[in-house]
């Protein structure tokens, strides 16, 4: 089933691009994608706080681990919750 909504997808795509009757260019795409990338990684300061909410993120979730089998996703998920907001506040 996912891979007839990837053929429609895909079908779609390519339809409404020749629709449009005009191609890009080469060089258009590589400056789309040099701007893409300058973007990605050009995100100053904020990227300090982004990871640390990953690290803080990363240690509940592999405390639940350790401490609740994965047949206990709902019990898991409660700990990963109640650790995050204990470490922020």
């Amino acid at each position: 089933m996912r891979l007839v909504y990837a053929l429609l997808l895909v079908a779609a795509a390519t339809g409404s691009a020749n629709a449009q009757g005009e191609a890009k260019k080469p060089s258009d795409e590589v400056l789309r994608q040099r701007l893409l990338l300058k973007e990605r990684f050009n995100k100053g300061w904020d990227v300090q706080v982004e990871n640390a909410n990953d690290r803080i993120e990363g240690r509940c979730k592999g405390e639940a681990k350790r401490r609740f089998s994965a047949l206990h996703p709902l019990k898991r998920r409660k700990f990963t919750r109640e650790c995050i907001a204990a470490s922020r506040r």
